[in-house]
């Protein structure tokens, strides 16, 4: 079978995480044994460069879709994608396709976003199969578009077990990053962008830091991040004095966030974003025995449960997480190595070797030009 991988996100020397959700599906699919033809887009941060990008990479999608024959045309994030799908369309009617979407496809987070909602829903419509990567996100989808088409549920590529695990000695994951063996880390992970939390982050550790609980429990955070509203980020630090307090490295591979989040006490996921879909980096920490801190929203509630293998705390609520964080490191030390015991369980649900079975079938369930129900 002959699959065209579509995606305006992937991984790149420059950005190793951006879109590396898309190469793990990629992944699973050419180790099945098929065959994908990708057509991709790498980050571009100058706005020229990357329209004229935007241009030979949708003018590339319509000469592959037009003059080559796939059985299957993959589309990652709808609302970037579908001009160019949409086209194909009106020439080729037996066009099947499969549209993965995700966050801000069905939620914009921003104006400029929301002009790409027609496009998403005409796409999202003539979609054979639509996969979601969370039960939260299915049911979202179903609700606003009143999709008719199969929706199916694919947790964004999954763990990758080889990266993200448990060292079995924490020290070595202190050592490789040059950190204080005796400091506790609270660790976050995600582009510094609107809706991502990190301001809320900021702001509840101001107040732990205030109120001198950071100093006296010897916590500092590890941030990972860069984006937009990098320059707000650099001066909130300072006018909340935290340049004590935080580690903040710009980008990191995968790798090396392997040592972040085997470094970490907890992991801190603050997204207030309704279009969270899945929140991948939170399964990851997990994986590696840090159980998630995060916003009673979106696809973490598909994972975080609450008081086992993490805490949940009201979304958009400084306070609420300053509560959590307090209330996580008064918990006994058995506790808190049996919250993460459960997160490891958890996250093991998600792994590559353990869901890539479904995502398999799901492209099986495509036989000489129709789809039929597995079973």
């Amino acid at each position: 079978m002959r699959i065209h991988l579509i995606a305006n996100m992937y991984p790149s020397k420059i950005a190793p995480n951006y879109g590396v959700f898309v190469k793990n599906t990629e992944e699973i699919l050419v180790e099945a044994g098929f065959n994908v033809d990708k057509t991709v887009l790498l980050k571009e941060k100058n706005r020229l460069l990357k329209l004229v990008k935007y241009f030979f990479y949708f003018l590339k999608i319509i000469l592959k879709g037009l003059t080559k024959k796939y059985d299957i045309t993959y589309v990652h994030y709808a609302s970037h994608n579908a001009l160019p799908i949409l086209f194909l369309k009106l020439f080729k009617k037996d066009l099947v396709i499969f549209t993965n979407v995700h966050g801000s496809d069905v939620v914009p987070e921003v104006p400029s976003q929301k002009k790409y909602q027609p496009y998403v829903e005409k796409l999202l419509d003539i979609s054979n199969i639509v996969i979601t990567p969370s039960k939260y996100y299915r049911d979202l989808v179903r609700s606003k578009y009143n999709l008719r088409n199969r929706i199916e549920v694919f947790p964004s590529g999954g763990v990758n077990s080889k990266t993200f695990y448990k060292r079995e000695d924490k020290q070595t994951a202190l050592k490789e990053l040059m950190l204080d063996i005796d400091t506790h880390y609270i660790g976050y992970v995600s582009r510094l962008d609107v809706g991502k939390g990190w301001d809320i982050l900021l702001t509840s550790l101001k107040k732990l830091r205030d109120e001198n609980f950071l100093l006296n429990n010897k916590i500092k955070v590890i941030i990972v991040g860069d984006g937009k509203d990098k320059e707000r980020f650099v001066k909130m630090v300072s006018d909340y004095e935290l340049n004590d307090v935080i580690i903040h490295y710009p980008l990191l591979a995968q790798e090396k966030l392997n040592a972040i989040y085997n470094a970490i006490d907890v992991f801190c996921f603050p997204t207030t974003r309704k279009g969270e879909s899945l929140g991948l980096v939170g399964l990851e920490a997990m994986a590696c025995g840090a159980p998630v801190i995060g916003s009673a929203i979106g696809g973490l509630l598909d994972y975080i449960i609450d008081g086992e293998n993490g805490l949940l705390f009201q979304a958009g609520s400084s306070e609420d997480l300053y509560k959590k964080i307090k209330f996580f490191y008064s918990m006994p030390e058995n506790e808190r190595r049996a919250m993460s015991c459960k997160a490891i369980f958890k996250a093991n649900e998600y792994k590559v070797e353990n869901i890539k079975d479904k995502l398999i079938n799901i492209f099986l369930s495509f036989r000489g030009g129709n789809l039929y129900e597995e079973g």
